[in-house]
């Protein structure tokens, strides 16, 4: 995990400077794989804060619901670093376990800020959500 922890930051540090790769055309080596997947948890951690901020904002006169939120958000945090952890361990014998704990997190991220946004930012009757449906 050490080594995909490295490879994101070293991402993210990329990404302010140069254009993110063609995960499709451009990952053709173990590197390349990884720091495309890194770009790409990256950018679901921003949509994935940006959706449980405006929760947050929507739910900010009922502290129940603020505290549980976060509550559920620093477990489900927990749950996300020891589950792909976990992949990251399986895989452990190849130089694929970067992108395979990757692709872990971003199931995982994606899942979280679908469930965030249908839970908390959509309304059961026709009103609009406050932020469109993630993609």
């Amino acid at each position: 995990m050490k080594t995909f922890l490295f490879l994101l930051l070293l991402a993210c540090a990329g990404s302010l400077q140069a254009e993110s790769p063609d995960c499709e055309q451009q990952a053709g080596t173990t590197m390349d794989m990884n720091l495309c997947i890194a770009e790409q948890v990256a950018a679901a951690d921003r949509q994935l804060e940006r959706y449980l901020e405006t929760a947050l904002e929507r739910y900010s006169d009922d502290q129940a619901v603020v505290d549980l939120l976060l509550g559920s958000q620093d477990a489900w945090l927990d749950y996300r670093k020891t589950y792909c952890d976990a992949i990251y361990q399986m895989w452990s014998g190849g130089t694929i376990r970067g992108v395979m704990a990757g692709n872990c997190a971003l199931q995982l991220i994606q899942q979280r800020t679908q469930q965030i946004w249908w839970d908390f930012l959509t309304y059961m009757d026709s009103t609009p959500p406050l932020l469109p449906e993630p993609k």
